[in-house]
């Protein structure tokens, strides 16, 4: 009888879980029926300019339960060219990989504006899938579909597009140079070196300035007489990011040319040059350092600073000490910081 029971109650606790599980799917079901009324109610107010932002908003906000309805609008030819647009848009800010390859299917759609909404929406969505799609569209006749693909490549970002990007250093679209070289260093190609070398005489400031910083991420020693070149260029931030670059790399042939900047009237190019010489960290550039603990600017003393301290010497103390009555506080600071540490090195 006790068996029984038992039985019984199994067979009870069963049916409950049963019921349970019927009455959570229906109400999933129910709850999924009455997002998917509000997502298709939002698309439809899209059209109509006194709701479209809200509609917008609220789509964004649904996330990937609003892309399989903005799929629909965006693969219907027959909707009306802004709409589509608009919904492209929205899928790009959601940012859910389900709507890459809709994407890539109107990334060849024969209104230019829909290519040009496609590319950059992907470019957001960051999907490594929509690689080859978007290498693709780099040969679409119109030039901003080509920045927008180019632009969605550098910011996916994958590792096998060194070629490409190598290969887009010689478009005629100053931009797209500039994402090119961006690309590279992002990746950092090593192997784009001797092209990113090649064109530090570029007539594109910004160009050039891209060619450092991505130089300056490869870290490739190979890079360093383009540095030096870029360091001594007409245009004060590329010769910074030029600077930068070469502390990273840490090549002691660019030492004279480090301490030749350091010397120089251009407060920010003297900083610069100053926090290189301490990234490189040999004796040779010592006694530059020492001299610039007495530079004119704060900023100035403050990396002449920090950069005995990395190199971190004991008999640096002295040429400290003087700065703990600067009329800096900053100095005044890392002065005695940098004592400090000297101390607990000791």
């Amino acid at each position: 009888m006790g068996q029984g029971l038992r039985i019984k109650g199994q067979g009870l606790w069963l049916v409950a879980v049963l019921i349970i599980s019927l009455v959570s799917l229906s109400y999933a079901t129910d709850a999924d029926s009455k997002t998917q009324s509000i997502v298709k109610k939002n698309i439809d107010l899209l059209k109509d300019k006194k709701y479209e932002h809200e509609a917008i908003v609220t789509l964004i906000s649904l996330k990937e339960n609003s892309v399989p309805s903005l799929i629909e609008v965006a693969q219907n030819v027959s909707e009306r060219p802004n709409q589509r647009l608009t919904v492209i848009d929205i899928m790009g800010d959601i940012r859910n990989h389900l709507a890459t390859d809709c994407l890539l299917g109107t990334l060849k759609d024969p209104n230019v504006k829909v290519r040009r909404a496609s590319a950059k929406a992907l470019g957001r969505i960051g999907d490594k899938k929509a690689v080859e799609g978007l290498k693709g569209a780099l040969t679409d006749f119109d030039t901003e579909v080509r920045f927008l693909a180019t632009r969605s490549l550098q910011q996916i970002s994958d590792s096998s597009l060194g070629d490409t990007f190598i290969m887009l250093l010689n478009d005629p679209d100053v931009r797209i140079r500039i994402l090119a070289a961006s690309g590279l260093g992002d990746i950092k190609e090593a192997k784009a070196v001797e092209k990113l070398s090649s064109m530090i005489g570029d007539y594109n400031d910004e160009v050039r300035l891209n060619i450092a910083i991505a130089l300056g991420k490869i870290e490739a020693k190979s890079g360093i007489s383009a540095l030096n070149t870029l360091s001594e260029d007409r245009n004060i931030s590329v010769r910074k990011e030029a600077l930068k670059a070469i502390g990273k790399i840490g090549d002691q042939s660019s030492i004279p040319y480090l301490i030749k900047i350091a010397e120089m009237d251009n407060k920010d190019l003297r900083h610069a040059a100053t926090v290189a010489l301490g990234d490189i960290g040999t004796n040779e550039v010592v006694p530059t350092l020492k001299k610039l603990l007495r530079d004119e600017a704060i900023d100035v003393r403050l990396a002449a600073i920090k950069s005995l301290a990395k190199i971190g010497k004991s008999e640096f103390a002295k040429d400290f000490e003087p700065l703990l009555i600067d009329e800096s506080t900053k100095v005044r600071k890392e002065a005695q910081a940098a004592l400090e540490e000297l101390k607990r090195k000791k």
